[in-house]
């Protein structure tokens, strides 16, 4: 704990203690530093698809007795998660199918074998852009600057799908509060930077940089939510 061994840490900080029966771990000798970025999730479908708005598509799903098929990058990640809050605020029957990686799944979305998947922008862009998939929405709280035309989730009735990948700091909770709030006002500034922030957008991420406090504060809030969502669909780790 001594400023020096940092952890990068992502969205499945967040539901390991549900996902999981047993860690190696305990969250609670680890603290925050810093919240770094947000990776919004694009809800993306074929452009052929017969539905054009994500109430269509519930309408599409509702009408099938199977349900509709998503594509997740794996079980119990972000994306799969924010699934399956669309299906219980939607509704809606569904069944996620798991890839290794977005391209798999991207694969079976443009030959018409998936209905759905929800991911990062900066993957999807190249299909997007051809005009081979289109996107129906993103599941970020507020419009993303990444790719504004997008309107949320919540825009188009689905109030509580509301889903994120996220990355931050976090140091051995005996770190003295000095040394941690140097180095939040380091990640701070650095994603203050125009530059910085421009990089990131490449990628489909937003800068947050948010302060110790308020990741805690997410982080918490976090583990609540997607705890409730894994136990209600019955959802274990792999």
């Amino acid at each position: 704990p001594d400023g020096y061994t940092v952890l990068y840490a992502a969205a499945p900080f967040a539901t390991a203690e549900a996902l999981f029966e047993k860690l190696n771990y305990n969250r609670k000798d680890l603290q925050p530093v810093a919240m770094a970025v947000m990776a919004p999730l694009f809800l993306v479908v074929n452009a052929q698809a017969p539905f054009k708005t994500v109430q269509e598509m519930i309408a599409y799903g509702k009408s099938k007795p199977e349900g509709m098929t998503f594509g997740s990058p794996g079980a119990g990640s972000q994306p799969h998660l924010a699934a399956e809050l669309l299906f219980r605020d939607a509704g809606v029957k569904g069944l996620i199918v798991p890839f290794r990686g977005d391209n798999m799944a991207y694969t079976e979305l443009l030959a018409g074998r998936l209905d759905a998947t929800l991911t990062a922008i900066s993957t999807a862009l190249p299909h997007i852009q051809s005009g081979k998939l289109r996107v129906l929405g993103v599941a970020s709280a507020v419009r993303s600057p990444i790719y504004p035309e997008a309107p949320t989730l919540r825009e188009q009735g689905l109030a509580n799908v509301v889903a994120s990948g996220w990355y931050g700091f976090m140091a051995p909770a005996a770190t003295p509060q000095p040394i941690v709030e140097r180095l939040q006002a380091e990640v701070i500034r650095a994603l203050a930077d125009p530059e910085v922030k421009q990089k990131l957008a490449a990628q489909g991420l937003e800068a947050n940089g948010g302060t110790a406090a308020e990741f805690s504060r997410f982080i918490d809030d976090e583990t609540r939510k997607w705890g409730e969502v894994i136990r209600a669909a019955g959802l274990k780790g792999e």
